[in-house]
């Protein structure tokens, strides 16, 4: 029961956690309960900046939403982006790992645990402490709440109804702010890394793009796709338009998808105005693609090959028609009607 019970939490800490940084828009406030203890905190996500040799206080919302006293455990982790492109954290859970670079575990001075009445709020105070020469650039990393069993002497910490908030921290410095496009392309899949220039329906599109941030510091990509049909606008779509907006780390890729309108048959462009970092740089891409509906496909072979058949009877119709004509001529050349002198 006891490995049950390991798996269902880390199963349900995973879900927290993409919830809370894939769709921030929809979270105020995240909320996991399990083993009699429930927690619900608020932000899920905090967004700093500190000078080096400075430090900082993060207050986050702690509420036991039981009818229970519960005990928990605060623990600071780093956090990578992971390979999905989505956004979704990779929480490193290894107490004695950090992350390679961008680590902000090693600055957080970490909270004594805490006991919560039915039904109380507590405002926990996270000290963010940054050292004097720490280099320019970002870092990143999660504060969990996890609930204390108390059934031992040894208070076992079960990752079970853990929640936490995410921190991202801009240290300013010799900040390399450098985010490119990867891609840019129209698919029939909102999670594609690849797309198509020719699609038989015009329904179900998505225009995807892909941000690369090969800088120091996590940027927050914003702008537009316009969906165009010659020179006639169609739609105008924002993208990232979310509170807080979803960022690309250093070191990664991060995918964004707009649906597009249900099209007809025809040539149509999208084109993206992207802009990032703290001078609005800017990134400008297109994409070209043609709507041909199936019917339209078959039915443009079918008179392709109708064509060719008629060009081919054609000729041996003239071919016969030209062979007539010479034998009529052989005859008359040769027939008994010619004269003698």
């Amino acid at each position: 029961m006891k490995s049950l019970s390991n798996i269902r939490g880390k199963l349900v800490f995973g879900l927290a956690f993409a919830i809370a940084l894939l769709v921030p828009s929809l979270v105020s406030a995240a909320s996991v309960t399990g083993s009699g203890n429930g927690l619900r905190i608020s932000p899920v996500r905090a967004d700093l900046t500190i000078n080096p040799g400075s430090s900082q206080d993060v207050t986050i919302y702690a509420e036991n939403v039981t009818d229970t006293a519960a005990e928990f455990q605060v623990i600071v982790n780093d956090f990578t982006a992971s390979n999905n492109e989505n956004g979704t954290p990779d929480i490193i859970l290894n107490p004695n790992q950090y992350a390679a670079q961008h680590s902000l575990k090693r600055f957080v001075v970490t909270p004594p645990d805490f006991t919560l009445a039915p039904h109380e709020q507590k405002a926990v105070s996270v000290k963010i402490s940054v050292p004097a020469g720490t280099a320019g650039g970002g870092y990143y990393g999660v504060v969990r709440f996890l609930p204390i069993n108390v059934g031992n002497s040894s208070k076992s910490v079960s990752v079970a109804a853990s929640v936490g908030t995410l921190v991202l921290l801009k240290v300013p410095g010799n900040l390399d702010e450098n985010l490119s496009v990867a891609s840019f392309n129209v698919s029939k899949n909102a999670n594609s890394d690849g797309g198509s220039s020719w699609f038989t329906s015009g329904s179900g599109l998505y225009a995807v793009v892909r941000f690369t941030n090969n800088g120091n510091i996590q940027e927050a990509p914003f702008g537009k796709i316009v969906l165009k049909d010659g020179n006639k606008v169609l739609a105008s779509q924002e993208i990232n338009n979310v509170s807080p907006p979803g960022n690309v780390l250093p070191g990664s890729t991060r995918r964004f998808s707009i649906p597009l309108k249900d099209l007809g048959w025809g040539k149509y462009t999208v084109e993206g105005n992207f802009g990032y970092g703290t001078s609005g740089q800017l990134l400008s891409v297109s994409k070209t693609f043609y709507v041909v509906p199936l019917a339209l496909i078959i039915a443009a072979i079918v008179v392709i090959i109708l064509i060719i058949l008629g060009i081919i009877l054609a000729r041996k119709e003239m071919r016969r028609h030209d062979r007539k004509l010479l034998a009529k001529f052989r005859n008359q050349s040769s027939g008994p009607g010619k004269r003698r002198r």
